[in-house]
Order: C-alpha cells, then sequence, then structure tokens
C-alpha cells in the first residue's frame, strides 16, 4: 500500500505510523502538512490510500475530497478528524470512510490493513 497521509499534528500522523510499523503492506509513505501541499504529494506520489485530517492549518479538508479523487481517482480515502459532526457530509462528497481521531486509531488501522491479523499488537499511547 502507498500511503498519503493529510495531517498537520505531528503526533497523529506518527502514531498512525508506528500503528502501521512493519505491516509488510505499506510499501511507500508520504505526508503532507497542509492542504497547499497535499495536490503535489498526490500527483508525484500516486497513493493509493490517502488519509486526511479535516482541521489543517491552510483550511479545511472537506474540500479537499474532490482534489483527492480527481488526481487519484482509485484512491481510498479516508478522513481521520476530531469533527465527527462532519461524517455524513465527508461520505457524501466521496471519502470511503470517517474515523474519530479520538477513539478510532486501530478501528482505522484495520480498516487500512483489512487482511492483518486478528491478534495484531498496537503500540500503546
Amino acid at each position: 500500500m502507498k500511503l498519503l497521509i493529510v495531517d498537520d499534528a505531528s503526533a497523529v500522523y506518527r502514531r498512525l505510523i508506528d500503528l502501521l510499523g512493519g505491516i509488510e503492506r505499506l510499501t511507500a509513505l508520504s505526508v503532507a502538512r497542509s492542504l497547499l501541499d497535499m495536490p503535489a504529494k498526490c500527483r508525484q506520489f500516486q497513493p493509493d490510500t490517502v488519509v486526511l485530517d479535516i482541521d489543517l492549518p491552510d483550511g479545511n479538508g472537506l474540500g479537499a475530497i474532490g482534489i483527492v479523487k480527481s488526481i487519484c481517482p482509485a484512491a481510498r480515502l479516508f478522513i481521520f478528524s476530531n469533527h465527527v459532526a462532519y461524517r455524513d457530509m465527508a461520505i457524501a462528497q466521496g471519502a470511503d470512510g470517517f474515523y474519530d481521531k479520538s477513539l478510532e486509531f486501530e478501528k482505522l488501522v484495520r480498516c487500512l490493513i483489512p487482511d492483518a491479523p486478528a491478534a495484531m499488537p498496537f503500540a500503546a499511547h
């Protein structure tokens, strides 16, 4: 899996990377810390999976769903945010899933790696 994480919070993307650590299907990883950086990362990296935050320093990630889908139409796109009130809107705009940052780190990882062993250990944080 080629994964692009669009999130400005280093603690969040580091934890996600830790949870994915050792997963053989994660063949490449890139991080965009703003909406401005995201289109170029999508074009250059051509991810097959994107994890996108809503609250970014230069705007709202919901508006980026269509941009990601136009640049990488085959990519799965998951919103990972504390703004759960936007869940339905994100899905309606084309997100393949929505996960709550405060509660669903492991659930997101299981979605990203659906055939991961049931006993896959998660890092304690």
